[in-house]
């Protein structure tokens, strides 16, 4: 363990640091940066919190009054809400009453406009620890003004889990010691090769986002900076090098690695660190792209993702430009649309504070969903108020219009009905229209033009621009002033190579209860006012008129036969991964019947119909009513959903919820109403969103089961460009195809390799064979590719051939994830269906014992010794029985911690072929005959656990009376109980340890003893 962390520092921690000393920040060494802190517990660096309040606050924060205000920073909640509390410090936002005006005024804690007046500075090594609490160490901190504002987990490149590890480091440190994250506003993990960043308080997979370097927005002015990245970076050789102590140190390290014979520092994690930690797009950032909001009733933290940003930046600068008045923003279902054009009505109404921002919405999801925390998005201050009006009515829309209302209008495009013509002709009024591919179509455009004719028109979409007249129309309307006809674009295929959606398969229901072809091609696919639809409302009156195809789709035999079926596959597909579905019918009766036909084969509470009321309804569709829902019904349903372990499992929907309603948990969609074009993009985006359980499962794919066959033929179904919608929604073939592909071919080789093996002799063959970690790499890549496949596909009969042999493979990859304790993926555990496979046969193999870690004592060591076959699998054995003791007793026997890091970096070597396996099993017999010593010493001794590491250490170096020796320096240790916070009382304990030292030894030797004995673990 102590030699990864030398490697981790050699290769990633060093660099950063000296990547960020290029771009301005200020490197201070641990020792220092722990002095400037005050100690352990210290929050901030506190002259420079002090200097940067006085220095950018003249005649607000004085020398009198300037503690006062630090310690209202140091009383803000260690959660959350203290995080958000910090963060609107950083901003400005945050006052104090000052007495000589009589009156509140915001404080400056970051200069945006100068970075001059900022002091930008960033260490390592940053441990917080209090009391009697168990401590953490982040690898890097950043701080501007001694306050911090970024984390950094740094890893070993030659880890395979090393993401993983920087994860879970996070989540701990959230857990044992949130202080470390209360003022921290993001975080980055790398491992050199990767970087990914986030916002600290949200660590769910979805939340973190890969780096690009490539293109990084504007720190200032309105266009993105395109940054040419360099060649591809390879993997660091990985030596030991010096420990770094001061700026001046961390190139060479860096230089001394390169010389190795690799290049510790590749372009590309170069570029990622000086782009993501240049200082002007960097406070922008902290000012413009962290947003607080809630979500049922739950604080939570997000960050503009960069295809946000540069959306953002690329509509404020349209917005400035005085000949171009037209844009078009599309970014596809899923990819955050909505933060990203409230954020950019933000940014106008703050580049131009007495103008008029008006965001038009086209439903009563979103006219809702902004209601009560569009505020707080927007985060205005005292000294720059944002004034925001809804305009729930024509007449409040006309009433804003006609007093020239300057700040932010929030209304829906059908208030424009009938509005006076020239109401605003101002040119300083920006209209942000929403799903602007249906928005600015018939009338209502036009009355939305003539009422403002000099008026900025930005439209956001979330679907593609179709190839019909109508999409041909909003490109005419919004795409004339860019050359491509959109002025930022972030496609569906991008989006899923960036994480930011996942992919969608879909598969055709059985032909008995499918739609006939005929009739969805005769009543709907072939009609040409079905083209290019982009309104639910628009295409249920053209369902109406399809007489046969609802009378086919709401027939009673049928709507029993499709309940049973959408019911059986819940529970055999989709309710075993944990996961929820929609139930989409063709209208609000076909929502009521298939309730009534789900309550028999499902339980009750399993399902929930939500679809718009209508007055009528009582008396002449009775059914409907009955099963409608109030609005207080519907909005506990709507908060429910989302969360894995409440019910209902599945909503049954034909109008509501099919845009704009996020619920990541949702998995699956069982679509039995014809749709097309835009309708259908959005329709399906409902199952795309990421997702993550507490397992740590992800989400493998979005699954659509087609009742109507929209699907079997996407070109004439979706009304796009080929290369636009190409592989986006695929047929669940092809993950059939290459199932059987991997089965029959690298999977072979596999269950060849192990045949006729089994117990012990199975687990010799194991660990031999993957002992080797590029072979171990492939193996889990392979292996968790048709897991995913599995989880998907099972149950189905095409795989039932394939069964056992995956059963098999499947005890192969638990054998040596737990044998070699890594995981190479995100994932902790076999996914839901492979484990309760694996669960069914375990006792039978013996499986259960072979995962087992056993401790060894005395006996069983010299019994393994005498074992016959490879000592690969004693090695391993031997490793991960010194590591399950310093688990499970290292913090009341803190010298098994220091046998456990000397054990791992005895694996690692050999692991790297530095040491052959046999000289790797006589140093682990050694350790392990070395622990029996300490356990049986420690017994004789009756020391403490403190006192005895120590006597343990003084033993070892061969010191004399180490064991008076060692009490003397504990007791010092008890005299001064708060050296790991308190700066001045860690000096006067060094000066006590070396005092009893000099008795037995002097000079480098009891320096760094000293050393040692002050970085033990203690009880």
């Amino acid at each position: 363990m102590r030699r990864r962390l030398v490697n981790e520092a050699t290769t990633t921690q060093f660099p950063l640091i000296y990547h960020a000393e290029t771009v301005g920040w200020e490197a201070v060494p641990p020792v220092e940066a722990l002095t400037r802190r005050g100690g352990e517990a210290g929050l901030f660096f506190y002259k420079e919190l002090e200097a940067a309040l006085l220095r950018l606050n003249p005649g607000i924060v004085t020398p009198e009054n300037v503690q006062s205000v630090i310690q209202s920073m140091e009383a803000v909640p260690f959660n959350i809400e203290g995080n958000r509390e910090m963060l609107e410090w950083l901003r400005g936002r945050r006052t104090i009453f000052v007495e000589a005006e009589k009156r509140h005024r915001n404080v400056t804690l970051v200069d945006f406009d100068d970075l001059s007046r900022n002091v930008f500075q960033v260490t390592w090594e940053w441990t917080f620890k209090t009391g009697q609490r168990k401590g953490n160490r982040a690898d890097v901190m950043f701080l501007i003004n001694g306050v911090p504002v970024a984390i950094v987990e740094n890893k070993n490149p030659k880890l395979p889990d090393a993401m993983e590890r920087a994860i879970k480091q996070l989540r701990r440190y959230e857990r044992e010691t949130p202080e470390l994250l209360t003022s921290a506003q993001v975080f980055n993990i790398t491992q050199l090769l990767e970087y990914f960043y986030g916002v600290t308080w949200n660590y769910t997979r979805k939340g973190i986002f890969n780096w690009r370097d490539d293109v990084v927005e504007a720190a200032s002015g309105f266009s993105p900076v395109v940054i040419k990245g360099g060649a591809e970076g390879a993997q660091a050789s990985v030596r030991y090098a010096p420990a770094a102590s001061s700026g001046e140190d961390l190139m060479r390290v860096a230089e001394e690695a390169a010389s190795y014979g690799g290049d510790s520092s590749p372009v590309s994690y170069r570029r990622a660190v000086e782009t993501f930690f240049d200082r002007g797009r960097f406070v922008t950032m902290l000012r413009d792209w962290i947003l607080f909001f809630l979500k049922d009733d739950e604080l939570q933290k997000t960050i503009l993702r960069q295809h946000q940003t540069r959306a953002a930046v690329k509509v404020l600068g349209r917005c400035a430009d005085k000949e171009r008045r037209r844009g078009l923003v599309w970014h596809t279902q899923g990819s955050g649309k909505t933060f990203t054009l409230i954020t950019a009505a933000r940014l106008i109404l703050e580049r131009f504070p007495s103008s008029t921002v008006m965001l038009v919405v086209d439903r009563n999801e979103l006219e809702g969903q902004l209601s009560g925390w569009v505020e707080r998005l927007l985060g205005s201050s005292e000294d720059k108020p944002i004034t925001i009006e809804y305009a729930w009515s024509r007449a409040k829309l006309q009433q804003l219009l006609d007093q020239d209302f300057r700040g932010l209008i929030i209304s829906m495009i059908h208030k424009f009905d009938g509005i006076q013509k020239d109401a605003c002709t101002r040119e300083d009024f920006f209209l942000l229209i929403d799903e602007a591919h249906r928005s600015t179509g018939g009338d209502l455009g036009n009355y939305l033009m003539g009422a403002l004719p000099n008026a900025t028109l930005i439209g956001f979409t979330g679907t593609p621009i179709d190839k019909t007249a109508y999409g041909k129309g909003t490109f005419k309307v919004f795409g004339t002033d860019d050359p491509q006809g959109y002025l930022d674009k972030y496609s569906i295929r991008e989006s899923i190579e960036d994480g930011t959606t996942v992919r969608l398969r879909h598969s055709l229901a059985p032909n008995q209860i499918r739609l006939p072809e005929d009739l969805l091609e005769k009543e709907f696919l072939s009609l040409v006012e079905a083209e290019g639809v982009s309104d639910v409302d628009e295409l249920n009156r053209i369902l109406d008129r399809a007489v046969n195809i609802k009378s086919f789709l709401k027939a009673e035999d049928r709507v029993d036969q499709v309940a049973r079926f959408v019911a059986s596959h819940f529970r055999e597909n989709v309710e075993p991964l944990g996961y929820k579905a929609f139930l989409v019918a063709v209208d609000r009766e076909a929502c009521a019947l298939y309730k009534q036909a789900l309550d028999r084969y499902l339980p009750a509470d399993y399902s929930v119909p939500v679809y718009t009321s209508n007055a009528d309804d009582a008396e002449e569709r009775p059914l409907v009513a009955k099963h409608q829902l109030d609005e207080t019904s519907e909005k506990k349903v709507r908060k429910l959903f989302p969360k894995p372990a409440e019910k209902p499992k599945i909503l049954i929907v034909t109008d509501k919820l099919l845009t704009g309603y996020d619920a990541p948990v949702l998995y699956a969609m069982y679509l039995d109403k014809p749709m097309r074009d835009h309708i259908l993009l959005q329709a399906v985006a409902r199952v795309n969103r990421p997702y993550e359980d507490e397992q740590g499962v992800k989400k493998p794919c979005g699954l659509i089961l087609d009742f109507v066959g929209v699907l079997k033929e996407l070109n004439k179904a979706l009304a796009f460009d080929s290369d636009v919608v190409s592989g986006v929604i695929e047929d669940l073939d092809i993950l059939h195809a290459r199932f059987r592909e991997l089965m029959t071919g690298q999977g072979r080789g596999y269950l060849m390799q192990f045949a006729g093996l089994k117990d012990d002799r199975l687990v010799e063959k194991l660990c031999a064979v993957f002992l080797d970690k590029k072979a171990r790499q492939d193996f889990t890549e392979f292996y968790k590719e048709i897991e995913t496949l599995y989880e998907i596909l099972s149950p189905s009969p095409e795989l039932r051939k394939f069964v056992d042999d995956y059963s098999r493979l499947s005890e192969f990859y638990l054998i040596v994830r737990n044998k070699f304790g890594k995981k190479t993926t995100f994932w902790e555990e076999v996914a839901h269906k492979t484990e309760k496979l694996v669960r069914e046969s375990a006792e039978a193999t013996g499986l259960m014992r072979l995962t087992q870690t056993v401790e060894f004592d005395a006996q069983a060591l010299a019994a393994l010794k005498a074992q016959a076959g490879g000592d690969e699998a004693k090695v391993i054995n031997l490793v991960k029985s010194l590591e399950s003791g310093a688990l499970t007793r290292g913090e009341q026997e803190p010298y098994l911690l220091s046998i456990a890091e000397r054990a791992s970096s005895v694996m690692e070597q050999m692991e790297d072929r530095q040491i052959a396996t046999r000289e790797a099993m006589s140093r682990l017999e050694e350790l392990m005959e070395e622990r029996f010593e300490m356990e049986s010493a420690r017994r004789e001794s009756g020391l403490d656990a403190n006192t005895f590491e120590i006597f343990w250490l003084l033993k070892q170096e061969k010191l004399a009376s180490p064991e008076a020796l060692a009490a003397e320096i504990n007791g010092a240790f008890t005299r001064f109980p708060n050296y790991r916070q308190n700066a001045d009382e860690q000096r006067q304990l060094k000066a006590e340890i070396y005092k009893t030292l000099l008795k037995a030894v002097s000079g480098k030797r009891m320096v760094d003893l000293t050393e040692t004995i002050l970085r033990m673990t203690r009880q």
